[in-house]
């Protein structure tokens, strides 16, 4: 499991990535933020006169082998 942290930009997409919790390998933990970068799209937040700006959000990663 990986916690990660985005800033998501006025435009909806992730503007930068970071990891809050490693899952104790690197290989994961830099797929999860590149994947974010890559996939993740999002409703930016709005200010007090409805404009889109940028806005953060944390979330975890599991990855499982099946």
């Amino acid at each position: 499991t990986v916690g990660v942290r985005v800033t998501v930009g006025a435009d909806g997409r992730v503007a930068a990535c970071s990891v809050t919790s490693s899952s104790g390998s690197s290989i994961l933990d830099d797929a999860a933020c590149r994947s974010m970068q890559r996939y993740a799209r999002f409703e930016p937040a709005l200010n007090d006169a409805g404009n889109p700006v940028s806005g953060n959000w944390s979330t975890r990663i599991t990855y499982q082998i099946r």
